[in-house]
């Protein structure tokens, strides 16, 4: 059988891998991620799934990141001159894009026993970025599988837990926190470097920072993420940990106390109901944060 993804025997023993590891996947060469086909799904995304900009640092300052003056359709098809990248997100919501997405994922499930490519919030990326150009420091709350469909490029891959890189209240989530993450040079000796190619791709761990320098030439990716019941615990256990941090309250990592982990998950299952109910009835998350939390602490959404 000729596999979209392949995935080693034997490299895959838990749901959640603290480390990376290869696969190869048959992607490259895919009419779904030729430049006219991106450019004309860029078109048809609503301006909120997706996200482009000019060139860029492993530790670009948001508030600073340089538009490239052209639409999106534009930044796809000029992209070899464009000193850009792009990401188009949830391209599930195409239905060819789905299909791709779930072929992919039901075969590392398949291969898995089960044990990686669930069923609960699958979702897809696809990266087009310039020669040359950065992806800047930044972690992601999901699992992933990075699949590389054209050019080359080079990521560097950290231990979320690893304290000399990136401190506990960096890693953790809150409304309004962007996804950047402060960068030095001097992390470089701490990471694991991968390089991939078409038909490669690397598993990314949940919260595991990351930057990635592109090659010489255009490069495509294919990113395909889920959750597990536990991941989703985690995510919900990192908003309230940042939530109490931000409050005045020093919060353990997770998994050092998993009774109060518990507690926490379900205080966040109670409130986050209230606080959707909050945002949609005033229509600003920051204001929505102010009501639940007191005026003082509109600031954990900045």
């Amino acid at each position: 059988m000729n596999r979209l993804i392949e995935v080693t025997k034997g490299s895959v023993t838990e749901p959640m891998p603290r480390s990376t590891f290869r696969v190869s996947h048959r992607l490259d060469g895919h009419p779904l991620f030729a430049l006219d086909r991106l450019a004309r799904l860029a078109a048809s995304l609503p301006a909120d799934q997706v996200e482009f900009n000019g060139p860029v640092a492993p530790n670009q300052d948001p508030s600073l990141t340089p538009s490239n003056g052209l639409t999106p359709e534009e930044t796809v098809r000029r992209i070899e001159q464009a000193k850009s990248w792009m990401v188009l997100k949830n391209v599930e919501s195409d239905p060819e894009y789905k299909e791709l997405l779930d072929a992919c994922l039901d075969q590392v499930a398949e291969q898995t026993g089960g044990l990686m490519g669930g069923a609960l919030m699958r979702q897809a990326f696809i990266f087009v970025t310039s020669p040359g150009n950065v992806t800047p420091f930044h972690s992601d709350p999901e699992l992933n599988f990075l699949l590389q469909v054209r050019g080359q490029k080079r990521m560097s891959l950290f231990d979320h837990r690893d304290r000399m890189v990136v401190s506990a209240e960096n890693s953790e989530l809150y409304p309004g926190k962007h996804r950047n993450l402060p960068y030095r040079e001097k992390f470089e000796a701490r990471a694991d470097q991968q390089h991939i190619a078409p038909g490669e791709g690397i598993f990314v761990p949940i919260f595991a920072p990351h930057w990635v320098q592109n090659g010489s030439e255009v490069s495509v990716s294919f990113s395909i993420t889920w959750h597990t019941v536990e991941s989703q615990r985690l995510v919900k256990l990192s908003y309230v940990n940042a939530m109490l941090r931000k409050l005045g309250m020093p919060q353990a990592d997770a998994g050092e106390r998993p009774l109060w982990d518990g507690v926490k998950v379900a205080a966040y299952d109670a409130l986050r109901p209230v606080y959707d109910g909050l945002k949609r009835l005033v229509g600003d998350r920051h204001k929505a944060i102010a009501l639940l939390f007191g005026r003082r602490q509109a600031a954990i959404a900045n």
